[in-house]
C-alpha cells in the first residue's frame, strides 16, 4: 500500500511530492521524495493522482503553473555498509501544457476506458488527454468541455463514473462570482457524458447545489462519484462549503438515446457544532457504502449507508 503527500517547501518555492509505503509492521515509511522547481512544477501543486495499476506505477500532478506532469516509478536498489534496501525513484516522463490558467483538479479515467486523464482548469474548461500505455511520453488532447460556457467559471473538481455499463461520464464542479457583490456566487455540479457518435461531451443532467442557512451558495471544492457495485442508482457527493451534498441518480445507461431527468434535491450532511466548518475533500470507499469528508479543523467525518439506503453518521476521526 502506497500513500502520497504533497509538501510545501516555503512560500517562494514550489511543492514536492512525498511517497510513503506501509511496511510489514503497518508503519508508514517515506520511500521517495521528488519534484520541486528544478525538476517539476514551478508553482503550488493542487492534486496528486495514481493511474490504475495495470498501467504501471504512474501518477500525475497538477499545478498553478498551468501544467499537468506525468511521473513514472523506477525501482532503485542501493547498498552500502547496511543491508541493501529498496527505495523508489520517480521520473518525469511527460508535461501536458494545453492550459491557459492554473490546473486545479485531475482524475485518471477508469481502466476500461484506457489510459486517459481529465484536467479541470481555471480557464473554464475540462480537457481529456489520451495516453499511450506503451510509451508514456506520448499524450494527445482528445476532447474538452466547458461546463459554464461563456461565463468564466472556475472549474474546481471532477470525478469519473466507474460503471462499465454507461458511456464515459464525469461529474464536474464549478463556481463563479456574480457582478452583484462579493457574496453573490453561483456554483453547481454537472454530469457530462461522451457521445462516441458525435465525438463530443454533452450535459447529461445538472445537480443543483443547495444554499446554506444564510441563503448563500458556497464553492464546490470537491466531488466524488460512488462506485455502483450493482445498486440501481448512482450517488455523487460534493464538498460544498460547510456541508457535504449527496445526489441520487437513476441508472444512466440509456443516455444519450434517452434524456436523463434532473435529480431531486440533495441530501445535506453537516458537522455538529455552532461554528460552521468548511469541507475540503469528500470521497467514497470502494463499495460506495461509506462516505468520508475532511474539514478545515483536521477532522474527518464519516457517514455509512443503512439498510434503507440512508446515510447515517458513523464516526469522527481526529488528527
Amino acid at each position: 500500500m502506497t500513500f502520497l503527500q504533497t509538501m510545501c517547501e516555503g512560500v517562494a518555492r514550489a511543492q514536492t511530492i512525498r511517497v510513503f509505503d506501509k511496511d510489514d509492521e503497518s508503519q508508514w515509511k517515506l520511500v521517495s521524495q521528488f519534484g520541486g522547481s528544478e525538476a517539476g512544477h514551478k508553482s503550488a501543486i493542487w492534486q496528486v493522482e495514481w493511474a490504475h495499476p495495470e498501467f504501471g506505477q504512474v501518477l500525475a500532478t497538477c499545478s498553478d503553473d498551468r501544467t499537468v506532469i506525468i511521473w513514472r516509478e523506477r525501482e532503485v536498489v542501493t547498498s552500502g555498509h547496511a543491508p541493501a534496501h529498496l527505495k523508489l525513484k520517480f521520473e518525469m516522463v511527460a508535461t501536458l501544457q494545453d492550459f491557459q490558467k492554473g490546473v486545479t483538479s485531475i482524475g485518471f479515467a477508469p481502466a476500461h476506458l484506457g489510459l486517459q486523464i481529465a484536467s479541470a482548469c481555471n480557464d473554464g474548461k475540462v480537457r481529456v488527454h489520451q495516453g499511450n500505455s506503451t510509451n508514456l511520453t506520448v499524450w494527445e488532447l482528445a476532447s474538452e468541455l466547458e461546463p459554464d460556457a461563456g461565463f468564466g467559471a472556475y472549474i474546481t473538481c471532477l470525478s469519473w463514473n466507474r460503471n462499465r455499463v454507461d458511456v464515459p461520464m464525469m461529474a464536474v464542479g464549478w463556481w463563479r462570482q456574480q457582478s452583484g457583490g462579493a457574496e453573490q456566487r453561483v456554483s453547481g455540479v454537472g454530469v457530462w457524458g461522451y457521445s462516441s457518435d458525435q465525438k463530443r461531451w454533452s450535459l447529461v443532467t445538472k445537480l443543483d447545489v443547495e444554499a446554506d442557512t444564510r441563503g448563500l451558495v458556497a464553492e464546490v471544492r470537491d466531488v466524488d462519484w460512488a462506485p455502483c457495485m450493482g445498486r440501481p442508482e448512482h450517488r455523487i457527493a460534493a464538498a460544498v462549503g460547510a456541508a457535504v451534498q449527496v445526489w441520487s441518480l437513476r441508472p444512466l445507461a440509456s443516455w444519450p438515446a434517452e434524456r436523463c431527468e434532473q435529480p431531486a434535491r440533495p441530501t445535506v450532511l453537516t458537522m455538529d457544532g455552532s461554528v460552521p466548518l468548511t469541507f475540503w475533500k469528500a470521497g467514497w470507499n470502494l463499495t460506495g457504502t461509506t462516505l468520508a469528508a475532511s474539514a478545515e479543523n483536521g477532522q474527518v467525518r464519516m457517514w455509512k449507508l443503512d439498510f434503507q439506503g440512508q446515510l447515517k453518521p458513523h464516526c469522527v476521526l481526529e488528527q
